[in-house]
């Protein structure tokens, strides 16, 4: 079975809508206003704010905001796509750096670490606006791919058991669909950074506690 050594699902999402957005790079100014911009858009949302409040919060005109994108929606859909790419960037890097068997927490931890900025609202906006959900939904599906590729190296590897990767990743991503959803939040009484954290605790470690297997008499043949 051939070895498969490269995780790398840093390729950049395009831009629903927006596509030549990114064509060219921000001057320093422009990069300081989308960070400005994504902290504002991380825990308020987009559709209830307006390009005249976020002109005012940025100390700019708004023109100056039309000028990184034409729209409020394509504002945001830039912004959306940068947070997105740097999140699967900094998983990558992190899996690079580990052993196989210990790629996966630094592979998933920035998922988790991001998961603590995104507020309901903003879930609720994503989820109402096809193309940031389409844009979330190809994040998602492109991480899982990477996701994917680290539980078949771990299985060549003599690592894992022959677990059958691409359904692992299924699980994973039809979780974290699932547990985005408001009502699911509200009857499980968990933020969505405490589902994240507790989908891939789950994912990591199972269930059981390892001296509840040990107990148990080790393993069966």
């Amino acid at each position: 079975m051939a070895m498969r050594h490269s995780v790398n699902t840093s390729r950049p999402a395009p831009v629903a809508r927006a596509g030549s957005l990114l064509a060219s790079l921000p001057t320093p100014r422009e990069e300081q206003m989308l960070e400005e911009l994504e902290a504002i858009f991380l825990k308020e949302g987009f559709r209830g704010v307006t390009v005249e409040r976020l002109a005012r919060r940025l100390r700019c005109s708004k023109r100056t905001l039309y000028a990184l994108a034409p729209s409020k929606e394509d504002l945001f859909l830039r912004v959306f796509d940068r947070y997105l790419s740097r999140l699967r960037e900094e998983g990558s890097r992190g899996a690079r750096a580990a052993r196989p068997e210990e790629a996966f927490a630094p592979y998933l931890t920035p998922a988790i670490d991001a998961a603590r900025k995104l507020s309901a609202t903003l879930i609720r906006d994503i989820t109402a606006y096809p193309p940031a959900n389409e844009m979330w939904e190809r994040h998602t599906r492109e991480r899982m791919a990477g996701l994917r590729r680290l539980v078949e190296r771990c299985v060549d590897d003599g690592i894992f058991r022959d677990a059958n990767a691409f359904l692992v990743a299924e699980v994973v991503a039809a979780s974290l669909r699932r547990i985005s959803e408001p009502k699911f939040l509200a009857a499980s009484k968990l933020s969505y950074r405490a589902a994240v954290a507790e989908l891939y605790g789950l994912l990591l470690h199972g269930l059981l506690h390892r001296d509840a297997i040990g107990g148990r008499g080790g393993s069966a043949a």
